[in-house]
């Protein structure tokens, strides 16, 4: 047997050894060496009842001597149609991103999706990391934005800019039930109003407490003779109320997203009497409520385009005449596009709405019953001059939950828009009536 020299088994084992050690140090490094300190988070869950953009409580009363009209065209929609006839069981997402530059000079940005229920009431539930909030928290203006998912596409429904605030403000104030934002001219503005409704459980009318969303809106609609016209003879006016249909098509950037086909509405006619304790003017048919959205689009790349800037945004109004077969056939047609954009007190961001010619009044109106129209907000409002918003910037757009990246107008180019406003713009400018009129009467003359 050979012996083996202990210096050798000295050489072989040290390296075996010093192997072993930095196996075992890269093996802790990796396991248990530091870990990232980790992000904590405080919930905020906001809970709220949403509406469409009818009228509050105090305005209508506000109106009921100097706007006789509008009064009663605003209070046929409230007394017929739930407050929550256009939210209930939809999707909406709440988004509060920075205006600004934060305090922390780091972008900002929180999201949340939710189903409302039955009743339009909907609760969001913010994860906010806390470095966000405690010990100091972050200020900047700050972009309150809610949208509605549709057709796979996000419609701006409310929008707000809001001056220097922190964080911690934002979060309470929506957090709370009656709570409020602070706009850039330093005016409140109380995201919870009174509002009318139709209550079906009873049967009347009954008052609610709602966060109002301007970029929802319905309206009724009204055929009748010209004013010029002789009276219609009894029997046929009974004949129009079988064989007319009303159909509404809303086009955003060429694609449609809204097609409602109605009848003549029986209980608004007999309510109001074929529109004579609305118009003063006997035998009109009235069709609705007509429910659409405003076409402010939000799109995946973080940018709120003007649809008075987008070509192929418009509203397709029929009347038709039903044959005996089923045919339908139009008699009127008008294509219609939406006004421009409004800021009330520079952050309230509303409009988008048809327009629309209303010959009983002889002027072009908006079809909504959206208050800060009227002259009692007119030193308030300003019409907006841009046709593209970005309010979420690429450092932040990939946290977005709910970016949809295959859909119809994520091609659409800001640059074209901004160029295509060059020729639109002009033809789609609103003026304004001397007072608000949030209905159109629409003239058909029949053939007996």
């Amino acid at each position: 047997m050979v012996m083996i020299n202990n210096k050798w088994i000295i050489f072989a084992v040290f390296p075996a050894i010093i192997f072993t050690l930095v196996s075992f140090i890269t093996y802790a490094n990796t396991t248990y060496g530091p870990a990232p300190t980790p992000v904590v988070y405080r919930t905020y869950v906001i809970t709220m009842n949403l509406t469409d953009s009818r009228p509050t409580a105090q305005f209508l009363n506000s109106i009921v001597n100097e706007y006789p009209l509008t009064y009663r065209e605003d209070s046929l929609i409230t007394n017929t149609t739930p407050v929550w006839v256009t939210t209930a069981n939809r999707e909406f997402t709440l988004y509060i991103v920075n205006a600004s530059e934060t305090t922390i000079q780091q972008e900002v940005m929180l999201n949340s999706t939710a189903l409302t229920n039955d009743t339009g009431g909907i609760t969001w539930t913010l994860e906010v990391p806390l470095y966000l909030i405690y010990p100091q928290p972050v200020y900047a203006n700050w972009y309150v934005i809610i949208t509605e998912d549709k057709n796979g596409a996000e419609y701006v429904v409310f929008a707000f800019e809001t001056g220097n605030e922190s964080l911690t403000q934002i979060l309470s104030e929506l957090s709370t039930v009656g709570g409020y934002l602070i706009a850039l001219n330093g005016e409140s503005y109380h995201l919870w109003n009174y509002y009318y409704g139709y209550n079906p459980v009873t049967g009347g009318i009954s008052e609610h407490y709602e966060v109002g969303l301007p970029g929802l809106s319905l309206f009724t609609m009204w055929v009748g003779q010209g004013i010029n016209a002789s009276s219609w003879p009894s029997s046929g006016f009974q004949e129009a109320l079988q064989v007319l249909s009303y159909s509404f098509n809303e086009y955003v950037n060429s694609s449609l997203i809204t097609h409602l086909t109605l009848s003549p509405n029986v209980t608004i006619s007999e309510i109001t009497n074929y529109g004579y304790t609305v118009y003063q003017r006997p035998r009109l048919v009235p069709f609705g409520p007509v429910i659409y959205i405003s076409p402010i689009l939000l799109l995946p790349n973080g940018t709120i385009i003007n649809p008075a800037c987008l070509s192929g945004t418009y509203y397709l109004l029929q009347v038709n005449y039903v044959t005996q077969s089923g045919y339908s056939i139009p008699v009127y047609e008008t294509k219609n596009y939406p006004m421009g954009l409004y800021l009330l007190n520079g952050s309230l961001l509303f409009g988008g709405y048809l327009q629309a010619y209303d010959l009983f009044n002889e002027s072009i109106i908006p079809i909504t019953p959206e208050q800060y129209l009227s002259p009692i907000y007119q030193s308030q409002v300003s019409e907006v001059s841009w046709c593209a918003l970005r309010v979420i910037n690429n450092e932040i757009i990939t946290q977005m939950n709910s970016i949809m990246s295959d859909i119809n107008v994520s091609a659409i180019s800001v640059n074209s828009v901004i160029t295509d406003a060059n020729s639109q713009y002009e033809i789609h400018q609103y003026s304004k009536s001397s007072y608000i009129i949030n209905r159109i009467n629409m003239e058909l003359r029949l053939r007996t």
